[in-house]
């Protein structure tokens, strides 16, 4: 049997010495065993390959147990699968499971069947057949060798279109075309459409779940309809399931880990429209809950304030770009010069923009790297953000005023001649309607249309943008042009090329450095600032021929890294985070971004009392110590 790692039961230690008996007059501290929650609407299905959203991810992640999952920390760990190894290449894996791991069914009675390789091939064939409906295939479509093709095939046949080949006889040729199989009871193999170190994020996603098919024929349309037409291989099973009314997920006797387990069951129970759920916090009536503006405004100055904090931040990164191949002529030119987009990179005030959306911590939500931290780790444990280069932006202040300054002046003088002339630009005008129309005259100031959704928040950050720039680069070397979507900023935009400067934001698909860079080179689907980068290209195609993690890690590294040096793009901001109260002691579930790897209840703590500010800020202190120690700082 697996042990608890040694830091999660120090971790849980000191939750317990925080909150409990610090002196002799402090009451004991006491512990739910019942993790309570609420949920809404009706919940009619729990299919795991067509759930409507990641809300939940709560149920299946606790009741269906993968392949792998992942600890506190958020590195990957064995689960069904003991232990697993790749070729040289990393394009394919084989994975030896657990033997002797059953099936239960509601009543937590173990059944017949026991949890195989071949369970985790015929659910790759279910969720590759159109006619199930499964949700985010596009996700891995193309990830398993041939299973692209085999969708493909019969979601044509089932379009009426001749193939040349049966429905029956492309089902049939699924496992000599699609790169699974079970090479015996225990031992399943994926063969990948090429390298993918990464693999083990996928691995996290619902459609890598295992089924029992014998059952899935017994059960039919049925299938996730009733807590009957599940079988369940997790740390929970459902015990009662009343659709409109409650869920309940008891502990798993035989689960494979089950002194992990430390809830004895999971209830949620549906709650009417207009039921605030602070207050069900206030009078004990669950774990924990989100506070909307308005409600974090009434609890100020209560007791209850001691009791907020801010949840964690997410993967997407919320960045500024650039038109490099802008119809305004003068934009055209400058963004050319590297020093002009140093310049308009450090002048921006990130930790102001930040506080449009958090005024109380905006420092919290500011990024500095292309890519996220605390989701990708090397072999030692060092986060790919705290990499050789990468960790001075990610923990510096890219905002500077002088520095901004000294590269605006640099810039003026590389592009201007003495009277203020920008070298090969010629007076015109500048057609970006619908979202604007001016005229420039091939001097200084340098026209900058910076072009912005119309929320409110949106068009306060576009003034203080342009305050920015005007104020730190000059007023006599920049006139910044506020433009505004007022329809579709995808039509009016994107699509027209309406903008010299822009913001977006994009989310991280996987756990690998490339899930995102690959996607910015010179030909990549996220540069729509059609940029010509040869040098990065070379970086990023030389990153994804080396396999090795901390290698790959570098060299992906110096990828970003040449990007950042080079101001190609000004990343500003992370999304997530908001407002929570919760009993649910922070660092004691498994962590992780893909997936459903955080959302196991695997090792939780549940306190009577809600977890004060201060006790959040000392678990979060230790918890980062303990991150650091294991990456050998």
């Amino acid at each position: 049997m697996r042990k608890i790692p040694v830091l999660l039961l120090a971790i849980v230690m000191f939750a317990a010495v925080l909150t409990g008996c610090t002196t002799e007059k402090e009451p004991e501290v006491s512990y739910w065993d019942v993790y309570k929650s609420t949920f809404s609407g009706s919940l009619t299905t729990l299919n795991p390959f067509t759930l409507s959203g990641t809300s939940q991810y709560r149920y299946i992640a606790n009741i269906i147990e993968g392949l792998v999952e992942t600890d506190i920390y958020g590195r990957f760990m064995p689960a069904l699968a003991e232990r697993w190894e790749t070729n040289e290449d990393t394009s394919v894996w084989t994975f030896y499971l657990l033997e002797g791991q059953y099936w239960v069914d509601h009543s937590g009675e173990k059944t017949q069947w026991e949890v195989t390789a071949q369970n985790f091939v015929d659910s790759l064939q279910f969720v590759a057949d159109p006619a199930h409906g499964a949700k985010n295939f596009s996700t891995i479509r193309n990830v398993v060798k041939g299973l692209a093709d085999y969708y493909y095939d019969l979601a044509d046949i089932d379009d009426g279109k001749d193939i040349g080949k049966t429905r029956d006889e492309v089902v049939a040729s699924f496992g000599d075309t699609v790169g699974v199989k079970a090479l015996d009871r225990y031992t399943l193999e994926y063969t990948l459409t090429g390298p993918t170190p990464y693999f083990l994020s996928y691995a996290c996603l619902e459609l890598f779940l295992p089924i029992e098919q014998e059952f899935i024929n017994q059960s039919g349309d049925d299938f996730g309809t009733s807590k009957e037409n599940l079988l369940y291989c997790g740390g929970y099973y459902i015990s009662e399931w009343d659709r409109d009314k409650l869920v309940v997920m008891t502990k798993n006797e035989h689960y494979w880990d089950k002194e992990r387990i430390t809830l004895k069951s999971l209830n949620f129970e549906a709650v009417a429209d207009g039921i605030s759920g602070v207050e069900l916090f206030q009078r004990g009536e669950i774990a924990t809950t989100s506070l909307s503006s308005e409600e974090l405004s009434s609890i100020k100055s209560t007791e209850w304030e001691d009791y907020v904090y801010l949840s964690d931040k997410t993967l997407t990164t919320y960045w500024f770009t650039f038109n490099f191949k802008s119809r305004n002529p003068e934009f055209q030119t400058a963004v050319q010069n590297l020093n002009f987009r140093k310049a308009l990179y450090a002048a921006i005030d990130r930790v102001t923009l930040s506080a449009i959306w958090e005024p109380e911590n905006p420092e919290f939500f500011c990024r500095y790297t292309l890519l996220p931290e605390g989701c990708m780790f090397d072999e030692n444990g060092v986060d790919y953000t705290d990499y050789p280069g990468l960790a001075d932006y990610k923990n510096g202040q890219p905002f500077n005023v002088e520095l901004a300054r000294e590269h605006m002046a640099r810039a003026i003088a590389e592009l201007c001649d003495a009277d203020g002339n920008i070298t090969g630009v010629k007076p015109g005008k500048v057609d970006m309607l619908p979202i604007d129309e001016f005229t420039v005259d091939g001097k200084l100031p340098i026209d900058i249309l910076y072009t912005s959704g119309s929320s409110e928040s949106e068009m306060k950050k576009a003034l203080l943008v342009k305050e920015m720039l005007t104020t730190n680069l000059g007023s006599e070397n920049v006139n910044v042009i506020l433009g505004f979507s007022n329809t579709s900023f995808s039509d009016e935009v994107w699509a027209l090329a309406n903008w010299d400067l822009v913001d977006d934001s994009y989310g991280f698909r996987y756990g690998d450095p490339s899930a995102n860079l690959n996607r910015i080179t010179t030909d990549g689907t996220l540069n729509d600032s059609e940029y010509e980068v040869p040098e990065f290209d070379a970086l990023v195609e030389k990153a994804n021929r080396i396999y090795t993690i901390n290698e790959r890690f570098a060299a992906f590294a110096e990828a970003e890294l040449w990007m950042l040096d080079n101001a190609m793009i000004i990343p500003y901001m992370t999304g997530g985070g908001s407002y929570r109260m919760t009993r649910l002691v922070p660092y004691t579930t498994p962590a992780g971004y893909f997936g459903m790897a955080s959302y196991k209840f695997k090792g939780a703590v549940i306190q009577d009392a809600p977890v004060t500010k201060a006790q959040h800020a000392q678990l979060r202190e230790e918890y980062e110590a303990a991150v650091a120690a294991l990456a050998g700082k």
